[in-house]
């Protein structure tokens, strides 16, 4: 029988990783939210979706309205939307009984604890176009112990790249580098990208030497936390050439050189996921660990209240905090208990 998955997010990201199943011999259904339905429409009244750049292909995936058509067409559902989009698609599904069903997030971002093969793409007109793709991609379980290794090998075929199986869902969290990289960018370039509406290449010529540095200063509180709980997390550079499959020397060097980044053009205002993701459920989530853990997180505090400046939104409050992810009423001691590597 033809293996199944379902896919909820019908924006460039579904689409890509539908149009890659399809082209696997692996039957995608798109489902995309009725009130987030241009991509959606665009495929639809085409009746295929064309695929160029780093993936070469057309294919018709099925696409639908109806959340129930997701649950009852395979027991593999993966969610695509950005993780600001996980409340919304969580009140839609807790109709359905989930108990034989795996959930995949990406990105996760601490999906689970909110609830108690990422590709680098863009989307024009119902036609994507993939900027590239990462060879290797960080996953994890809740409960580890409760993942079989047949459910392991089932996962692995679902996705063309390398998994790299995590220690916990907060090592995976920790490791999405898009906290470090976006924000700052968004925000240093701020008035170019207003006064331009992003007429400028985002990486190539908004990741300066000076932008460089301040990421560097997010990193090491990130690897901070991370050295805390146990994790051997790796450098901003380090991950980014890893997943790549790349050999840059700095973040500069990789905004001028990488064929992924250097293409990207910049949004046409800082109205854009880069802020409104990853400051929320990324840098409001490593400040309040920080915190917690007795490390000093000042440049990422400086970096959400300056997004906070110039957006009038309170991500401190609406972001994934230590209370959203019920870790806000545990000591220092059981978080790092709870999160840290186990002993082997």
């Amino acid at each position: 029988m033809q293996p199944k998955v379902s896919i909820v997010g019908a924006g460039p990201a579904g689409f890509a990783l539908a149009a890659d199943l399809e082209s696997r011999g692996t039957s995608a259904l798109v489902y995309s939210h009725p009130t987030h339905f241009r991509h959606a429409n665009y495929v639809v009244d085409k009746g295929c979706l064309t695929a160029s750049g780093a993936m070469e292909s057309s294919t018709n995936p099925c696409v639908t309205f109806d959340m129930s058509e997701v649950v009852a067409f395979s027991k593999t559902i993966i969610l695509t939307v950005p993780s600001t989009g996980h409340g919304t698609i969580l009140q839609e599904l807790k109709r359905f009984n989930l108990r034989q069903h795996t959930i995949i997030a990406v990105p996760g971002n601490l999906f689970s604890l909110v609830t108690g093969a990422e590709i680098e793409c863009r989307m024009y007109e119902g036609e994507l176009a993939v900027l590239g793709k990462k060879r290797l991609v960080f996953i994890a379980a809740l409960q580890q112990d409760e993942l079989s290794v047949e459910l392991r090998k089932e996962i692995r075929s679902i996705f063309p790249v390398e998994l790299k199986w995590c220690s916990n869902v907060m090592e995976v969290c920790l490791s999405n580098i898009n906290g470090v990289f976006h924000p700052l960018m968004m925000i240093m370039n701020a008035g170019r990208i207003e006064s331009t509406a992003g007429d400028f290449l985002l990486y190539r010529h908004g990741l300066t030497r000076s932008v460089a540095k301040a990421m560097l200063a997010v990193d090491r509180v990130r690897v901070a936390i991370g050295a805390a709980f146990g994790f051997r997390l790796r450098s901003v550079t380090e991950v980014s050439n890893e997943c790549y499959g790349q050999h840059f020397a700095d973040l500069v060097d990789l905004a001028q050189n990488s064929e992924p980044h250097n293409k990207l053009k910049a949004p046409s205002d800082i109205d854009n996921r880069n802020i409104s993701e990853d400051v929320p459920d990324l840098l409001v989530c490593w400040h309040g660990l920080a915190e917690k853990l007795g490390i000093d997180a000042a440049p990422i505090k400086a970096v959400i209240v300056l997004v906070e400046m110039a957006t009038g939104v309170d991500y401190m409050k609406s972001g994934r905090n230590l209370a959203k992810l019920h870790l806000e009423d545990i000591s220092r001691s059981e978080l790092i208990e709870r999160f840290s590597v186990p002993h082997s």
